[in-house]
């Protein structure tokens, strides 16, 4: 199957990144022990009927964002030790968990059986 959207760059290019904005977008997303959840995404849903091609195209288009999102999260994981590195690691489990079913799916459709 061709993937639409090609695997990040193999450079890392961690000397651009800003630590001060990674420090403001990880505060914003990770909630510290004791507060409260934040609200739920008010991002509207899709409105308009889904069809089985555009439903492969939308599970193709899944797995990319999570083969980025843990390239990005092993990444942020080789700059920390001790038990933030094992959080950071623990998270590109979850997202490889995630990819592995996106993946299975895809197959499935793939291969009707």
């Amino acid at each position: 199957m061709f993937k639409v959207t090609p695997n990040p760059p193999a450079s890392s290019g961690m000397e651009t990144i800003d630590p001060q904005a990674v420090d403001r977008a990880l505060a914003h997303y990770i909630q510290p022990e004791g507060h409260a959840p934040r609200p739920p995404s008010s991002i509207a849903p899709h409105k308009h009927p889904v069809t089985s091609q555009s439903r492969e195209d939308a599970l193709v288009n899944a797995s990319s964002i999570l083969d980025s999102a843990a390239a990005t999260a092993y990444e942020n994981a080789d700059n920390l030790t001790g038990a933030n590195r094992k959080v950071a690691m623990g998270i590109v489990h979850l997202i490889e968990l995630a990819q592995r079913q996106v993946d299975s799916v895809i197959e499935e459709i793939a291969v009707p059986g």
